[in-house]
Parts: C-alpha cells; sequence; structure tokens
C-alpha cells in the first residue's frame, strides 16, 4: 500500500497510475466510485477537479491490511499451541449473510474442517472474528473459543489436513519464486512503481488464500520462501516506488 498524503490524490493522478497497471479510464473512474459508495474512499471537488482522500472506513481497511501484511512477510514462527475455534450457523434462507461470512473467514485464514467449524492456528485474531460475526448480526448462532486441543478427536495435523488444501497455492508460489529468479530489474521511476504495485496485488492473492500456519503444523511450506522473496523485493523497491507516485499526484495538481 502506498503511503496516504492528507492532501489525498487527484482523479488525473490515480486514472494514470491505473492505466499503467492495464486498466482504461472508463473502468478505473467506476472503480473509484464504488470504492466512494462503499465508504472507502471520499472525494472533494477543487475548481474542475477532483481530489480523493481515505476515508474513516477505508483508513480502517487499510491499517488491518498493513497489520496483516506484516504478519504475513515478518520473519517470526513462534506458536503457543492454542487454536482458534469458531462455530457458526447461519440459516438457510440468508445466503448473501453466508457469502459474506465465508468471504470473512477465508480472509482471517480460517480453515473448515468439519460442518460448521472453523479453525486458525492465530488465535491472536479473535477480536477480528468478533468484528466479522457481529457485523454480520450472528452473535446468537456463533461461539469461539482458544485453546489447545485436547486429545479427543483429531489431532493438529489432522485438522490442517482437513482444514486446508494448498497443492495449487503451493505450485502458484513455486511459479513464483521461478519467474523472480529471472526478472530483470525494472527500468526506470514508472517501471519501478507499477513492478510494486503489480508485487503488492500478487501478495494480497497470496494473503487472502495462505492460512499463514506455524512450522509446527506446517514444516516445509513454500510460502515462508515467498514471503522471504516479496519481503526483500518490496524493500528494495519501495521508497522509489513511493517517491514516484506522489511526483505523479504532484505533477496532476
Amino acid at each position: 500500500m502506498l503511503p496516504d498524503r492528507p492532501e489525498g490524490a487527484w482523479t488525473t493522478a490515480l486514472l494514470r497510475v491505473l492505466g499503467g497497471l492495464g486498466i482504461e479510464d472508463h473502468a478505473g473512474r467506476q472503480v473509484l466510485a464504488r470504492s466512494a459508495a462503499a465508504g472507502w474512499l471520499e472525494r472533494e471537488r477543487v475548481g474542475r477537479s477532483v481530489r480523493w482522500q481515505l476515508a474513516g472506513h477505508g483508513r480502517e481497511l487499510v491499517a488491518e491490511g498493513v497489520r496483516r501484511s506484516e504478519t504475513y512477510l515478518a520473519a517470526d514462527d513462534g506458536w503457543d499451541r492454542r487454536w482458534l475455534f469458531l462455530y457458526v450457523s447461519v440459516p438457510q434462507q440468508q445466503r448473501t449473510t453466508r457469502k459474506r461470512l465465508y468471504g470473512g473467514l477465508d480472509w482471517l485464514g480460517m480453515g473448515n474442517p468439519t460442518p460448521g467449524l472453523w479453525v486458525s492456528p492465530h488465535n491472536e485474531r479473535a477480536p477480528e472474528l468478533q468484528r466479522l460475526i457481529a457485523d454480520l448480526g450472528l452473535e446468537d448462532t456463533a461461539v469461539a473459543v482458544t485453546g489447545p486441543t485436547a486429545g479427543v478427536g483429531m489431532t493438529d495435523a489432522q485438522l490442517v489436513d482437513r482444514s486446508w488444501d494448498l497443492t495449487e497455492l503451493a505450485a502458484q508460489y513455486r511459479r513464483f519464486i521461478d519467474q523472480e529468479a529471472d526478472a530483470p530489474e525494472p527500468d526506470g521511476p514508472d517501471a519501478v512503481l507499477l513492478t510494486y504495485l503489480d508485487l503488492l496485488n500478487l501478495q494480497q492473492r497470496f494473503m487472502r488464500r495462505d492460512p499463514q500456519l506455524p512450522s509446527a503444523l506446517l514444516p516445509e511450506w513454500v510460502g515462508r520462501e515467498a514471503a522471504a522473496l516479496l519481503r526483500e523485493r518490496r524493500r528494495r523497491w519501495a521508497r522509489r516506488a513511493h517517491a514516484r507516485f506522489w511526483q505523479i499526484v504532484d505533477e496532476s495538481a
């Protein structure tokens, strides 16, 4: 995520960057409009131009995304052997609620070993889970607990096997590592910016699918090598990418 500035960014600057990513002007304007309708962005008209800033909800989402990104990229792999368990049911007729619930649980990295039960080794995500359940109005049909397994029924290893199928994700990680091994260094400020944004987009896609299981549960996981590579690339390009983005914004004023 590129840093926010209090004065925001002009439409022309944002469309220019989106265009570099292959998004045409009309589609870029739709993205901005929908983001505003969702409460992520707010617009300010200055003469005949429009300037965009993160709205309150957008800032919350960005802050949460940054925290999740830092966890994903961190080298620390400790685990206290406690799980986060969620038991929840959604009435059959509430299909939209169910879809939103499943999307939120996927983002939290929770797996589904048996009907009605969701699990994650990241018990520190309980506050985020609480907000999700409250936002969907499911407090009366959900209960969450944290703690280790008690040696009854499934083992930790069986929970992992039944909760997540990581075969395709592992293949995608390996393709990313192989491609980056031969990738040339981006040439010029615009190339650095667009390469950096592509990298952030790729990282977000990985984060949505990777439950980030600790090595105690998944010792040989290619995702850790990929995360280290993403961390190195971001560190290499971040400063120049940020500088170029705000240069484009200033040029569009």
